[in-house]
């Protein structure tokens, strides 16, 4: 049985499949097609130092990367009229410091759904993201079997490792008497 610290931590290790899953439904999902990886450490209150774009980028069946340069343009242009500036600049203290959030902002800093590429394009339907969810949980599962896998084989070192240990340990014993 576990320990409560033991689970208090294992409750704050960021699971990538959960964070992944999330991503994806707020990528299928959001009114706006477009995402940010700072924008989802925000909504997800991820640690500042998860590797968001990393583990997003690792997953191009699912997200395509950056925004064609037109496209950033007039998204930023919106943003800096006030339109539809997503809640992590918001929660940016004063005027002037978001307007320069948005200025800097490039297009390896964004990313899409597969599904929702153009643009204005409309929220996922269903079928979409439940693909997109069993696809996740496949490669959980699958990761999940590595591991396993992984701890047997370990296991099975370990005993050969004691198992030779202990005919050494025994033919020691009989070379000296």
């Amino acid at each position: 049985m576990l320990k409560r610290k033991q689970k208090i931590a294992i409750l704050e290790e960021p699971d990538v499949f959960g964070i992944l899953s999330a991503t994806w439904i707020l990528a299928c999902n959001d009114k706006s097609e477009i995402m940010t990886y700072e924008g989802i450490r925000h909504r997800l209150n991820l640690p500042n130092d998860f590797d968001v774009k990393e583990l997003i980028q690792s997953r191009g069946e699912l997200f395509r990367r950056g925004l064609p340069g037109s496209r950033l343009v007039e998204w930023k242009k919106a943003m800096l009229t006030k339109q539809h500036r997503p809640s992590w600049i918001l929660d940016i203290e004063g005027e002037e410091a978001q307007k320069q959030i948005i200025e800097n902002l490039k297009s390896d800093a964004i990313f899409r759904s597969q599904f929702r590429a153009e643009k204005d394009s409309p929220p996922s339907n269903v079928e979409i993201i439940d693909w997109g969810l069993q696809h996740i949980d496949r490669l959980r599962k699958a990761q999940l079997e590595f591991h396993e896998q992984s701890a047997k084989r370990s296991q099975m070192w370990l005993v050969f490792g004691v198992s030779i240990l202990n005919i050494i340990v025994a033919v020691i014993t009989l070379v000296h008497r």
